[in-house]
C-alpha cells in the first residue's frame, strides 16, 4: 500500500512539473489560430489588436499599404497590433493579412474600412451679429469641413429681398486628399441693420455636383440684431448723430451723458434764427453739423435721414481717400430743409441719381477732393435751380503732370480721376452756361483742352444789356455794352471762379478777361496759373497763350473798378 502511495504521489509531482512548463513555455501549443476573422473600421482609421496562438514560428503580411501588423512574425501566443490608415475614398475598401505558419496551411483575417461620406459640415450652424459695427470689423467666419466642392447661396427672410450678406466670390476648399475631408474658414462680410426689427437670413451650402448627394444639409442661420429706435424729437437726434459717429468711425468727441448743445461741430435751432422753420417744434433740434476724420467704406449712414431739420451737413476726411470708390447713395434725399452739402475728401466715385431730389433746396454742394473721374452728369441747372456753390476742386487720385500717362489702366486702374478734354467732352461748357451759379471751383483736376468760347445767339446765350450794367453799379461796366457789345454774357452771377493747375491751352475767351469781377478772383492764381511743367495728352507744355502782363486793359474797359481795387501810392 505504502508503494503505490509512492507512486501516486510521484506522478502527481510529475503532472504538476509538467503544466508549470506549459505556462512558462508556449511550444506545447499545437495548431495555429487568430482570435478574429475580420476587422471594420471607420474612414478616420486606427488600431486594432490581435491575438495570433502557433504551436510554431509564423509570419504575416498584408495585401495593402494601408494595412500593417505588428510584430509580423513569432511563436506561441502573441498580442499583435494591426495599424489602418485613413482613407482617401468615399466608399468601401478591403485588404487581407495574411498569415503563414510553418507547416500548416495559411490563414487569412479580413479588413473592412468605411470610407468617408459626401459631407458639408459647419461647426456653428447659428450666427448672432450685431446691428452695426465699426467697418473693419462687419464680418464673421463659418469653419466648414467638407470633401466636396461648394456653391454658396443666401435666402433672406424679407420680401423682398434686400442683401446684407456679402458671399466670398470663389469659396474654395483645397481637397487635396481626396475624399479626405478638409476643414477651412469661409469669411462672410454683412451690412449695418437700419431697421428697428431683427433680420434672419439662410446660408446654404450645395454640392457643385448635383450627383453628390449630402449626408445632411449645410445651412447657416445668420440672426442681425435690431438697431436701436430713433424717435423724430432731440433724443432721436442725439442718438443719430451718436450712431452715424459709430459707424463712421468719425473723430467726434461727444459725450453722451452731455446737451447736444456743447458738442463740437454741432448747431441746434435757436428761438430768433434766420430760416426757423415755422409751425414745427424746432428749438433744439440739430441745425448743423460736421463728421471728420472718417474711416468708411460706405456712403453716408442711413441713420442721416432721422436728422430732419438739418440745413447744412458736413463730411470730411476719410482715410487713405485716394483708394475709395464710393457712391454717394439717397440717404440724404429726405432732408427738406437740406442748404448746404460737403462730402469732401471721401472718396466718391458716383452720384446717386436719386440726389436730384435735393435741386428744389440745395444751394451749396462741395464733392472737392474726391475720386470722381468725371462731373457726375445730374449735376445741370435743370436739376439743381437753386444751387448757386459748386465745388468739384482735386478730383485727383494720383500726382500726374504728364497726361500722356493717363491712360496707362496698369498703373491706374480706377482712373487718375477728373480726366477729360474740352475738345471731346461738353462737360466745362455745360457748367459754363449755369448762369445762375455764383461759384465754381475746379482747380486741380486733370481738365485738358481749351477753355469753351461762346457766341451770342448760340444755347441761349445774349449779351449784356443796360439792365445787366445798373444791375452792376451804373456806368461801372459800360464797356460791355459799347465797345464790348460783342462780349457774350457767361456765368454773369459769378463771384468765385478758379480753373487753375489744371491742363489747359490757348487762349483765354473775352468774356472771362473782360468779366466784370475778374480782379475778385484773383486771376494772377486762380485762373491764369496751369499745372506747372505740366504736359498734356499730346506732350505740349500747358499754359494760356495770351495772359495779360497788368489788368490795364480791363481797368480801361471797367474805370471804377480801377479806382476800387488798384492800389494807391
Amino acid at each position: 500500500m505504502k508503494y503505490l502511495v509512492k507512486i501516486a504521489l510521484g506522478l502527481f509531482v510529475y503532472m504538476a512539473a509538467v503544466a508549470s512548463c506549459k505556462d512558462d513555455d508556449d511550444s506545447g501549443i499545437t495548431g495555429f489560430s487568430i482570435d478574429k476573422e475580420d476587422i471594420t473600421m471607420g474612414a478616420d482609421g486606427g488600431r486594432d489588436m490581435l491575438t495570433v496562438s502557433s504551436g510554431g514560428e509564423w509570419a504575416a503580411s498584408a495585401s495593402e499599404p494601408w494595412v500593417s501588423i505588428s510584430p509580423a512574425n513569432g511563436s506561441g501566443v502573441t498580442e499583435c497590433t494591426v495599424s489602418i490608415d485613413s482613407t482617401l475614398i468615399n466608399g468601401m475598401r478591403k485588404a487581407e493579412i495574411r498569415f503563414i505558419p510553418r507547416g500548416q496551411a495559411p490563414c487569412v483575417m479580413t479588413v473592412h474600412q468605411t470610407g468617408y461620406g459626401k459631407m458639408i459640415y459647419i461647426e456653428k450652424p447659428d450666427v448672432e451679429i450685431k446691428a452695426s459695427d465699426n467697418y473693419s470689423k462687419r464680418y464673421f467666419d463659418m469653419t466648414v469641413t467638407t470633401n466636396v466642392a461648394f456653391k454658396m447661396n443666401t435666402e433672406y427672410d424679407a420680401v423682398p429681398e434686400k442683401e446684407w450678406l456679402t458671399l466670398p466670390k470663389d469659396p474654395t476648399v483645397n481637397l487635396d486628399r481626396g475624399s479626405r475631408p478638409r476643414t477651412a474658414k469661409i469669411r462672410v462680410e454683412w451690412m449695418m441693420n437700419p431697421d428697428f426689427d431683427i433680420r434672419t437670413a439662410k446660408i446654404h451650402f450645395k454640392p457643385q455636383n448635383a450627383d453628390d448627394n449630402l449626408e445632411q444639409p449645410a445651412v447657416v442661420t445668420v440672426t442681425q440684431k435690431a438697431s436701436p429706435k430713433i424717435e423724430d424729437n432731440r433724443s432721436g437726434d442725439s442718438l443719430a448723430l451718436l450712431t452715424i459717429r459709430e459707424r463712421l468711425e468719425v473723430g467726434n468727441n461727444w459725450n453722451p451723458g452731455e446737451n447736444m448743445r456743447y458738442w463740437d461741430n454741432v448747431v441746434l435751432w435757436e428761438e430768433g434764427d434766420k430760416d426757423l422753420p415755422k409751425g414745427e417744434n424746432v428749438v433744439g433740434r440739430v441745425r448743423s453739423v460736421i463728421f471728420n476724420m472718417i474711416n468708411t467704406e460706405e456712403s453716408i449712414p442711413h441713420e442721416i435721414h432721422y436728422l430732419t431739420y438739418v440745413e447744412s451737413l458736413t463730411f470730411f476726411g476719410n482715410t487713405n481717400t485716394a483708394t475709395k470708390s464710393i457712391t454717394l447713395e439717397d440717404d440724404v434725399c429726405s432732408l427738406r430743409y437740406l442748404k448746404s452739402l460737403t462730402v469732401s475728401a471721401y472718396g466718391l466715385v458716383a452720384l446717386s441719381d436719386d440726389l436730384v431730389q435735393l435741386g428744389d433746396r440745395l444751394e451749396t454742394l462741395d464733392l472737392g477732393s474726391n475720386n470722381f473721374n468725371s462731373v457726375p452728369s445730374i449735376l445741370t441747372k435743370e436739376n439743381f435751380p437753386k444751387l448757386k456753390s459748386l465745388n468739384l476742386i482735386g478730383n485727383r487720385r494720383s500726382v500726374l503732370s504728364d497726361l500722356r500717362e493717363a491712360n496707362d489702366l496698369v498703373k491706374y486702374p480706377d482712373g487718375i480721376g477728373l480726366f477729360f478734354n474740352t475738345k471731346d467732352d461738353n462737360t466745362l461748357r455745360r457748367l459754363f452756361l449755369w448762369d445762375s451759379l455764383e461759384e465754381l471751383r475746379l482747380s486741380y483736376n486733370f481738365i485738358e483742352g481749351t477753355l469753351p468760347d461762346f457766341k451770342i445767339g448760340e444755347d441761349g446765350v445774349t449779351g449784356y444789356s443796360q439792365e445787366d450794367v445798373d444791375a452792376f453799379g451804373g456806368d461801372t461796366i459800360q464797356y460791355l455794352i459799347k465797345g464790348g457789345a460783342d462780349i457774350p454774357k457767361i456765368l454773369p452771377k459769378m463771384r468765385k471762379l478758379s480753373v487753375n493747375l489744371n491742363f489747359f491751352t490757348g487762349n483765354l475767351p473775352e468774356y472771362l478777361m473782360f468779366h466784370p469781377p475778374l480782379i475778385e478772383w484773383d486771376p494772377e492764381v486762380l485762373i491764369y496759373n496751369q499745372m506747372e511743367k505740366g504736359l498734356n495728352s499730346e506732350g505740349k507744355m500747358v499754359r494760356f497763350d495770351n495772359v495779360p502782363s497788368t489788368f490795364d486793359a480791363y481797368f480801361k474797359a471797367f474805370p471804377k473798378l480801377k479806382e476800387k481795387y488798384e492800389l494807391k501810392e
